[in-house]
């Protein structure tokens, strides 16, 4: 029995957009700043009506494919935590990023999926193209 929370996403029609798997930020940067670019984290939500940012097809996310392949689902509760601790413990920047970012995902009801792929043999011109295709059979089309 499937006890997961389920997470969505809203892209484009031919598939989910690639991560830049070459480009590390923290949770609160991904959040408040990354929105358009990409980094190597996906941005999914437990609310389907809540995150239509990328596009107008809503995608569901496969957990067990996602936690198979050793891929890390940050839920919203943790991704709230995470961001409150930044908030507390950083220098003044990075604290009033982690504020926004605790208001957007609040209101997004967002999660995050951190890609754990092994990328040493790909050369970074082809990252990009790499990505999109190893990421779309972690979602499906709700």
């Amino acid at each position: 029995m499937n006890t997961f929370v389920e997470y969505f996403r809203k892209d484009q029609a031919n598939g989910i957009s690639a991560p830049d798997l070459s480009k590390e930020c923290t949770y609160a940067e991904h959040i408040v700043r990354a929105r358009g670019k990409r980094t190597q984290l996906t941005s999914v939500s437990q609310a389907p009506d809540k995150i239509h940012d990328f596009g107008p097809v809503l995608y569901k996310a496969i957990r067990e494919s996602i936690d198979r392949d050793n891929h890390s689902l940050v839920e919203h509760m943790e991704l709230m935590t995470q961001l409150r601790r930044a908030a507390d413990a950083n220098e003044k920047e990075e604290r009033a990023r982690a504020i926004q970012a605790l208001r957007y995902a609040k209101r997004r009801a967002e999660g995050l999926i951190e890609w754990n792929f092994r990328i040493s043999g790909i050369d970074r011109k082809e990252l990009i193209t790499w990505a999109y295709r190893n990421v779309q059979k972690y979602f499906e089309k709700a």
